[in-house]
């Protein structure tokens, strides 16, 4: 099983009309189909068949080429997702996102953050919101500590495992 080209086409202009996606990762059978709006954050690209890959092109009108060119994953070598420290400082403990999606601070647009900067939290505290299809997933913290720094930006797109918060475990 595979995406047509019928099928990419009609993923790709669904993406270009959403107003409030900014990229996409769909996986069908051996196949992942990365895709992204000029200035949002690089998505890294694996493929689990290096034989087959699809690229829609742009012609130089700016409009979508009406074929596909073949491309190899070795192409998308130099697409790297967005810089992340990896390593989490020394009585830090770091919240990261269960899953793809959006990271909210607020649970309604006009309400006060769930935490800030210099926030006291314990165990089973809601620190922050990922929406997935319209789905909210409270996250809630696994300890207990202070809010140190907090990563992820308020409507970002944020990939699994993508560090979204720093919490101070040591105490004084």
């Amino acid at each position: 099983m595979g995406l047509s080209h019928a099928d990419v086409r009609r993923i790709l202009d669904t993406l270009d009309r959403a107003e409030q996606l900014e990229s996409l990762e769909i996986k069908v059978g051996d196949y992942l189909l990365q895709a992204r709006k000029p200035g949002a954050a690089p998505l890294a690209a694996h493929f689990t068949d290096s034989s087959v890959a699809l690229s829609i092109g742009a012609s130089s009108s700016g409009a979508p080429s009406a074929t596909p060119k073949p491309v190899s994953p070795s192409d998308f070598a130099a697409a790297e997702a967005p810089a992340q420290p990896d390593a989490v400082p020394e009585g830090m403990t770091a919240i990261r996102a269960p899953m793809v999606g959006t990271f909210y601070l607020t649970p309604k647009p006009d309400a006060p953050p769930f935490v800030a900067v210099g926030s006291d939290i314990k165990v089973g505290d809601t620190v922050c919101l990922v929406e997935v299809m319209k789905m909210f997933n409270s996250i809630e913290s696994t300890v207990s500590g202070k809010v140190h720094r907090v990563v992820a930006r308020h409507g970002q797109l944020v990939q699994h495992d993508q560090i979204l918060m720093l919490i101070d475990v040591t105490r004084d």
